[in-house]
């Protein structure tokens, strides 16, 4: 893991962040002698155009064509200009067949970001993907039907997964960020000494810390709403019930969370994405309290390399 300070102060629109995040990728590679220079890259969600819409009951093999026009519709930019993948699941929808499609774009302008990041960091672009589907192998031998929300310091997702493939894929408005911010604008710390105090705290404060309670509580009331009204629209939307919710990311490592979690969750059972158990080794296993946070980075490798 590479902590960045002061990353709200980087601007995606500039040059400054391929520099930034190449100084930062150069400078660890050096301090841990690592003599690999190939590497893979997820691309995040903000830099991803996704669509969703149901196709009427034609043959499998017509597909991909179909996909393809009607991606004109729902991308906003020519086909020239994006990468597609896709995914697509047999469908039934007032009492008639269909398949459902969801797809993500990529404009081929952010590729050349990572290009330019590969380049100055003195790195080989071995492959990239977006993040949309980087879930798929955790679940690869669990069939079934099942929300995953990744919440994550800058923006949150939520997925849906069936019989081990991401049908249905959203951003959603749950940050770590405004969580941290909270908690700095009350301390008056750093940024710096902020995460290190909320990487110790979490969501464990006493009655007597009054004020950082209600801050805690308030924010996971917050999340506990906003996931509870996502589960509902995507229901709606897709006419789908999960079996079980799947949580990862950053906030969900905090001491407490799961905890406070389930005092405020009860619409379905849930449980930790606990991807430990796809790695062997020692080192690796020692992390398994803190494993969700590699969620994305080690789903790109498996579905690039070992899948």
């Amino acid at each position: 893991m590479i902590p960045i300070i002061n990353f709200k102060e980087v601007y995606s629109v500039s040059k400054v962040l391929e520099e930034s995040l190449a100084s930062v990728l150069k400078e660890f590679l050096e301090s841990f002698k690592i003599k690999s220079n190939e590497a893979i890259f997820s691309l995040p969600t903000p830099y991803l155009l996704p669509a969703s819409f149901f196709v009427p009951n034609i043959p499998e093999r017509s597909l991909p064509q179909v996909v393809k026009f009607e991606s004109q519709k729902q991308i906003p930019l020519a086909l020239e200009e994006v990468e597609i993948e896709f995914r697509y699941l047999d469908f039934e929808k007032d009492g008639q067949k269909n398949w459902l499609v969801f797809l993500t774009a990529v404009p081929k302008t952010y590729f050349q970001k990572i290009e330019n990041i590969a380049h100055l960091a003195k790195l080989r672009v071995k492959g990239y993907g977006a993040e949309f589907f980087n879930l798929e192998p955790f679940f690869v031998l669990n069939k079934g039907t099942y929300f995953a929300f990744d919440l994550g310091h800058s923006y949150s997702n939520l997925f849906v997964i069936k019989n081990g493939k991401v049908i249905y894929a959203t951003k959603i408005s749950i940050r770590g960020y405004d969580y941290l911010d909270s908690i700095m604008s009350f301390t008056k710390f750093t940024e710096e000494k902020t995460v290190e105090f909320v990487q110790r705290r979490g969501f464990n404060f006493n009655p007597e810390e009054r004020e950082l309670k209600n801050f805690s509580d308030s924010y996971l009331d917050n999340v506990t709403r906003t996931i509870e009204s996502e589960i509902l629209k995507t229901e709606d939307k897709l006419l789908i019930k999960p079996e079980k919710i799947y949580l990862t990311g950053g906030l969900v490592v905090l001491a407490g969370f799961k905890e406070k979690f389930a005092q405020r969750f009860n619409r379905y059972p849930f449980e930790i994405l606990d991807i430990s158990s796809f790695v062997k080794g020692e080192k690796f296993i020692a992390l398994k309290e803190k494993s969700t946070l590699f969620t994305q980075a080690l789903g790109i490798v498996f579905r690039k390399i070992m899948f």
